[in-house]
């Protein structure tokens, strides 16, 4: 099949139109580091641990080395993180010191018989980079439908005692990793703390986060965002803002998911008590007061939601006077796995893909028009707030590999290296569970070698909706038309994007068609196998392979 047969072919699927993983999309990730058994990750011994800098540390190994010089066994040690029978096991073992040393002499002999596996650093770490830190303190939603019906993300009922663990195992995993020499004392660029509903969080539980980053990282000079429903930042009497404008750092913001504002929509997702217009008005007067800036997301695209509706929902959120309005094209197909998939009215009411893009461009201009800024694919701020000083950093820095790391904490959290000398990189998925210490067991990993981190470079780039092409060469000693040429001239030839001496563009129908741009790009080296346990973390059953598996 030609390339300019591949982009029409994947044009004609269902668009994502947000770019947030860039490559590897996760089916491409395998596991972290190999596990012997399962026995072994249930008594917490016998497992690697791999580090942000590619270095792995054999626990077990280490462990049973000491243990055997010692002629005892040493206490195991269990978190509230770790499943109930794992921490019954070892409470009975450590009650029962003499029992326990007959039971495990043997099988800690045979872990130091067969050798240890650590292995060294993958990359070099440079701490003169610019570091940002997502925090994931709970993946808890409280919709009276599930996930809203369409949400792909990570998604738990609300549960107080199971956040308060998660909390403690976050705060547990920054405390563990921030330890690191390449990372201790590091001043933060961008710190953002979502994923779930943050905000369902109290105060107090999201000041421990804060607290152990601070033991770890300097914040002074961070922008701080936090992110929930509006409702949940209006409750308590507003003490989630009344912390937030506590907060010493450099700026402050909240990011909203707000969705849609009309009330027949909301009653369909569940979220009829999530917040309004006028509440959200409210907050962002209030959040003016406080000096801290506001987001929203809205979704367009909805189920029969008509042009008019869309507009509609555009035109209350600049009235709102939001500083950063962020729009997200709703993905829905037969077998996706949500529940809205499953319901074929539902399905049938979404317009075709070319009428999906027209409704794009026709909002986008409404926004440019609005004195907004597209600043990436999806996020358009206010012009007067992106030239000042509280400009939105955590996405604009998320998009410039070239310049920043980015470290992930908490549940389904992310992290990124590299080690451009070198050309080597590192991509981290943390489990959704968070049983042993990061990144082991379940999480996920991806190693770039130089082909790897162009890609890399490529697609966190297209999200911005450019990439200079000074810039990637200065990166890589090539050219961008040399190495993916081909692509980008079939691209063009679409009117999917722009090129010239200066840079490769997206234009505003490639904007919408970015995840088909980039999946054609990477060119079947996104569909490797390994990351079947993190989809069933992200949905409730498998969606199709060949839709799941695209760049989005």
């Amino acid at each position: 099949m030609s390339l300019r047969d591949q982009l029409l072919e994947r044009m004609a699927r269902p668009q994502r139109h947000r770019l947030l993983q860039g490559f590897p999309a996760v089916p491409a990730m395998s596991q972290a580091v190999p596990v012997r058994s399962d026995s072994d990750l249930e008594d917490g011994l016998g497992r690697l641990i791999r580090s942000f800098d590619g270095a792995a540390v054999d626990v077990g190994f280490d462990e049973a080395v000491k243990q055997l010089e010692e002629g005892k066994p040493r206490p195991l040690q269990s978190s509230d993180a770790d499943p109930p029978q794992r921490r019954a096991r070892i409470e009975a073992l450590n009650a029962q010191t003499d029992a326990r040393w007959v039971e495990d002499e043997p099988w800690l002999r045979a872990i130091v018989d067969s050798g240890g596996r650590a292995e060294a650093p993958w990359l070099n770490v440079d701490r003169s980079r610019d570091l940002i830190i997502g925090v994931i303190p709970h993946t808890q939603c409280v919709p009276r439908r599930e996930a809203c019906g369409f949400c792909t993300f990570p998604h738990d009922s609300p549960n107080k005692q199971e956040r308060l663990r998660m909390v403690d195992a976050v705060a547990r995993d920054i405390g563990a990793v921030g330890v690191h020499e390449a990372l201790r004392g590091r001043r933060v660029h961008a710190a953002y703390l979502g994923g779930g509903t943050a905000n369902l969080s109290s105060p107090e539980e999201l000041e421990r986060l804060l607290s152990a980053l601070r033991s770890r990282f300097v914040l002074e000079d961070a922008e701080l965002t936090l992110e929930g429903t509006p409702a949940l930042f209006e409750s308590w009497f507003s003490s989630h803002l009344k912390s937030l404008a506590k907060q010493s750092v450099a700026h402050r913001r909240i990011s909203m998911g707000v969705q849609t504002f009309d009330a027949r929509f909301l009653t369909l997702m569940g979220r009829e008590k999530f917040g309004d217009a006028a509440l959200v008005k409210k907050l962002v007067r209030k959040c003016r007061d406080l000096d801290i800036t506001t987001s929203a997301d809205l979704l367009f695209n909805l189920p029969g939601q008509t042009l008019e509706q869309m507009q509609k929902d555009v035109d209350t959120a600049l009235s709102a006077g939001l500083e950063q309005i962020c729009l997200y094209h709703l993905v829905l197909y037969d077998g996706l796995g949500t529940p809205w998939s499953k319901d074929a009215s539902l399905v049938n009411a979404m317009p075709d893909t070319r009428r999906a893009a027209e409704h794009w461009l026709v909002l986008r201009e409404k926004l440019l028009r609005a004195g907004y800024e597209q600043s990436t694919l999806t996020n358009f701020e206010r012009s007067d707030v992106r030239a000042g000083p509280k400009r939105f950093r955590y996405e604009a820095a998320s998009f410039a590999p070239d310049r920043t790391d980015a470290i992930g904490f908490g549940p389904l959290s992310l992290t990124t290296f590299v080690d451009w000398p070198r050309k080597r990189g590192l991509k981290l998925l943390r489990r959704k569970s968070l049983g042993p210490a990061p990144w082991s067991g379940e999480d996920l990993a991806y190693r770039y070698d130089e082909a790897g981190l162009r890609l890399f470079f490529l697609t966190r780039s297209l999200a911005t909706t450019r990439v200079q092409l000074a810039r990637y060469e200065a990166t890589f000693g090539s050219s961008l038309h040399h190495d993916f040429g081909p692509v980008l001239e079939a691209a063009r030839s679409e009117g999917l994007v722009t090129l010239d001496d200066s840079a490769v563009a997206l234009t505003p129908l490639g904007m919408f068609y970015a995840d088909t741009i980039v999946s054609t790009l990477a060119n079947g080296r996104s569909q490797s196998g390994g990351a079947g346990v993190h989809t069933a973390d992200l949905l409730k059953e498998t969606p199709q392979v060949e839709q799941y598996r695209s760049m989005g």
